[in-house]
């Protein structure tokens, strides 16, 4: 089914992925879930960034251990998951998140498991963390027994946090293809968590071995009264511990979820949409790549020194709060090759570095660069390969005629090599629906994930690889950012068009998500106001 799905779902130049074909604005879906009927608990927004430089996003070690306070655990969903500004158009407005999003629908759901705390009435607890109010909605109280058990359990403090899907918010626009972008925005909010997390001096770790069986008894979403098609679908959760502690993730403790079966979870989600379309080719992929309590194997990261191009001065903090999605770029703006270095360096997986040590496995995207304006670079198609143990593999996938020539100057850690030169703006535009962001700036990506091996062995990796690619594309957008650019995810693309230019030809490797980066052209249409004008008064 999940093969079936991926062909369905592709975009050609002839034909789109099926969709509604038009926007029913009259059910556009509510932009906030809340659960009505609990107990909300206002979180205190920040009145200060951290101090800490844009490099100790990445690097361990680098940022002080913060007490799991209730002032730090709302610092840590506000520079993730809150939001990071409103923009206006005439009498129009929306709100823009610190973590992207397809559209802007923001499928992805946080639920917390927090320890006792005294503004919540010194009782643990599971919660909705409700970013339009910047609040906990408090879904049911655990007793000191479940609490105990659970520090027992993972023998270091700390708390967890789930991410949970909302089908029908991507659906309701993108229509079948919904099931790639829900995953894609799961990788950016694993990315913003783990970037905000190493912030407060903590790691954040997936908590693999669990099944989705268990997190929906876990989170409750067996006792929620879900309105049809708007359901919240289960994806992974994650612990939020110490990061100068070493610790390795226990099993799933049967005990601890046998504790949470009899809860009564209370608050009724609110209705997103008074109508809906039902994409059933949704509901059937979401049943092939159920996971259940099995663990990857772990993987090995090598602990490779950053290169540095020159001093990033700006606060980590303010680079979260700038990110946007660009909607066009100037097409005469170059970027320097040591730059890109930088920029591509930040995507290697390495050990003890935020954001890929928070998933146990190997990585399998690779990125097939369009080089469009970087002086010092030939333009061309290039590929950064990521995992190294995937190059011959991936160039006997390819067209013959490719040079594979090591780029001169990249640092030891980048694989990457030139394929062929030429002008590639038309054919990256092609490749991305006919978009002129593809061509217009210094460079187009494509992710290209290593794909029927790891479906076939695990049908629910075809979530994890569109996590690793959203994971990779939050990466961009920040880099972007930080050497005063502009990055866009881009959804549409056409699949096996480009895998013509790369010489796929059967599905040992796919394209999973394009993403663009260049000098902005702004809409000076638009007026911004600050995140939270609407309750700091």
């Amino acid at each position: 089914m999940t093969f079936r799905y991926h062909e369905e779902t592709k975009h050609r130049p002839h034909r789109y992925a099926r969709s509604a074909g038009f926007l029913d604005w009259p059910n556009e879906p509510h932009p906030f879930r809340l659960y009505e009927g609990a107990e909300r608990f206002s979180l205190p927004l920040i009145s200060k960034d951290p101090s800490a430089g844009y490099i100790d996003l990445y690097e361990r070690g680098r940022n002080a251990f913060k007490p799991f306070s209730f002032e730090n655990i709302s610092k840590l969903l506000e520079l993730s998951l809150g939001l990071s500004a409103w923009k206006s158009q005439g009498e129009a407005s929306w709100a823009l998140r610190m973590n992207p999003s397809s559209g802007n629908l923001h499928p992805t759901e946080a639920h917390l498991i927090l320890p006792p705390l005294v503004e919540t009435g010194g009782n643990a607890g599971v919660y909705h963390y409700n970013p339009y109010l910047h609040a906990l909605e408090r879904r049911v109280v655990l007793d000191a027994e479940i609490w105990s058990e659970i520090r027992q359990h993972f023998g270091v403090d700390g708390f967890f946090a789930g991410l949970s899907s909302i089908y029908w918010r991507e659906s309701w626009k993108y229509g079948e293809r919904a099931f790639r972008y829900c995953n894609h925005d799961v990788g950016h909010a694993l990315t913003c968590l783990s970037f905000a997390g190493n912030l407060m001096g903590w790691k954040v770790t997936h908590l693999d071995s669990l099944s989705d069986r268990d997190i929906e008894t876990l989170l409750g979403f067996r006792k929620t009264s879900w309105h049809k098609f708007e359901r919240e679908n289960p994806e992974l959760i994650l612990f939020i511990h110490p990061g100068s502690e070493t610790f390795s993730p226990p099993g799933p403790n049967q005990r601890i979820i046998d504790l949470f079966e009899p809860l009564d979870f209370v608050g009724i989600p609110n209705r997103l949409s008074n109508d809906h379309k039902d994409w059933r080719i949704i509901d059937e992929v979401s049943e092939a790549t159920e996971k259940s309590s099995t663990a990857h194997v772990p993987f090995k990261f090598r602990d490779y020194p950053f290169f540095a191009n020159k001093t990033l001065s700006d606060q980590a903090a303010a680079v979260i709060r700038a990110r946007r999605s660009a909607t066009a770029f100037d097409a005469m703006t170059s970027m320097s090759k040591n730059n890109l270095f930088e920029i591509l360096d930040r995507t290697i997986p390495r050990q003890n570095c935020a954001p890929f040590d928070i998933q146990p496995d190997e990585p399998v995207i690779h990125l097939f660069i369009f080089v469009h304006r970087i002086d010092g670079l030939d333009p061309g198609l290039h590929v950064l390969v990521r995992n190294e143990a995937d190059i011959e593999e991936l160039r006997k996938c390819c067209h013959e005629e490719f040079a594979w020539k090591e780029v001169a100057g990249a640092p030891e850690q980048l694989r990457f090599f030139l394929l062929k030169k030429g002008d590639y703006q038309s054919t990256a535009a092609n490749a991305g629906c006919y978009q002129e962001i593809a061509s217009d700036g210094v460079i187009s990506v494509a992710m290209i994930a290593k794909f029927r091996n790891k479906i076939e062995q695990h049908p629910s990796d075809y979530r994890r690889l569109h996590w690793e690619a959203g994971m990779i594309g939050q990466v961009l957008y920040l880099e972007a950012e930080a050497h005063g650019m502009r990055g866009t995810g881009m959804g549409c693309f056409f699949d096996d068009v480009t895998h013509d230019i790369i010489g796929l030809s059967d599905n040992t490797f796919q394209d999973i998500y394009h993403f663009s980066i260049g000098k902005p052209v702004e809409d000076r249409r638009l007026s911004i106001l600050p995140p939270y004008h609407h309750i700091a008064m």
